[in-house]
């Protein structure tokens, strides 16, 4: 049996090294990133974690193909809807739930559905923990420290 993640991220790995050479090291460093993250947090929250780190493969998609994060959730969703039909590894369910979250992984201040708060959550993970030593973005210090909580982990001095 194809392990379809493993398919999903040789495919981003292709796109990144294609579309974005110069900025490779920082599009795998944060897709991988998110991805991890929200395999964690879908643990945690007993949800689907294969399902949530392809979330998290996928979130900045039009980034990686475009060089634009112009309303990149909406377009994104687009382009990772595109990707996992062609790659036909995803049912339709998968496929919305996956781009459910993708287009709304930037309204970081509403509570949506369990995925999309997972793919919010494994975001703001990775911005606030690429280096624990730069302070944290104002808008994501209320969901980092809920995470922190929800994890059982001491809050972060840079706040």
């Amino acid at each position: 049996m194809e392990n379809r993640l493993e398919t999903l991220r040789l495919k981003i790995d292709r796109l990144i090294k294609e579309k974005q050479p110069e900025r490779d090291s920082y599009f795998f460093v944060h897709l991988y990133g998110v991805s991890q993250f929200c395999a964690l947090l879908a643990l945690k929250r007993n949800l689907n974690a294969e399902l949530a780190a392809t979330c998290g493969m996928l979130h900045d998609i039009y980034p990686v193909l475009s060089g634009s994060y112009e309303n990149h959730g909406i377009k994104g969703a687009e382009q990772a809807e595109k990707i996992l039909k062609t790659m036909n590894l995803y049912d339709d369910d998968e496929i919305s739930i996956i781009s459910s979250a993708i287009s709304r992984h930037s309204d970081k201040n509403i509570i949506q559905g369990p995925y999309d708060e997972i793919l919010k959550d494994g975001d703001v993970m990775s911005h606030c923990l690429y280096n624990p030593g730069f302070p944290i973005n104002e808008k994501e210090i209320e969901r980092y420290k809920n995470i922190l909580n929800e994890l059982g982990c001491k809050e972060n001095t840079n706040m």
